[in-house]
């Protein structure tokens, strides 16, 4: 599995027993960084957070990693806050001490369902987006989006061939956000353009520099 991890406790034990266990870990230092990376995607199977109690750092991440496996592991929560975590979009919680090897199944189990979801792929070859399922599909193959990724891919498709300036794309997928800027969108595009290149063979989003990006499926 490919796993966004954040450990808040001080102690990463479990990331560093799922990356030797040969599960791909990428770790973030902090909230920021943890819903930076969960909104402009990486491919991962799975966000898996180590909290000492619950509180709306959970609530953030579930929203920014829509479409991905929420994991909590926390020191306590009350059976109400537990099911708080649930309804607000994270799939499970544990508490410590939690089994390891119990915690790795469960991951492994949540991220088959959330692949077993995904419709299938559409043997046209045509370029087409599912806002339901927030997928891409090209030539038979499907590539699950982040919300963020979503919405760049979104707004540039239904405007293929056009040159779209920066500003623009900003304005319509970060709003007035404070971190919004052509860095931001830089950073994201180039993650964005890596995901559909290794999905479909080929980056469809092309950079015409100095004037902005256009769509090319």
């Amino acid at each position: 599995m490919r796993l966004l991890y954040a450990a808040f406790t001080g102690d990463p034990y479990i990331g560093h027993a799922l990356a030797e266990a040969g599960h791909v870990v990428e770790t973030a230092q902090d909230l920021a960084e943890l819903l930076l990376l969960a909104e402009e995607g990486g491919d991962y199977d799975a966000v898996l957070m180590e909290l000492a109690e619950p509180g709306p750092a959970l609530a953030e991440a579930a929203r920014a990693a829509q479409g991905l496996v929420v994991v909590a592991v926390l020191d306590r929560a009350a059976p109400r806050e537990r099911a708080a975590l649930l309804r607000a979009g994270v799939d499970a919680v544990f508490t410590r001490p939690a089994h390891f090897r119990e915690l790795e199944a469960r991951l492994a189990a949540l991220s088959r369902l959330g692949r077993a979801a995904e419709p299938a792929p559409d043997t046209a070859s045509a370029f087409s987006l599912d806002a339901a399922s927030r997928t891409a599909r090209l030539g038979g193959r499907t590539l699950r989006l982040t919300q963020r990724e979503y919405a760049l891919l979104d707004y540039l498709a239904a405007r293929a061939g056009e040159v779209v300036a920066a500003q623009q794309v900003v304005d319509h997928v970060w709003g007035d956000a404070a971190d919004a800027g052509p860095e931001r969108l830089r950073s994201a595009l180039a993650r964005l353009r890596g995901r559909l290149a290794e999905a479909f063979g080929r980056p469809l989003i092309e950079t015409v520099r100095g004037h902005g990006y256009r769509f090319d499926g």
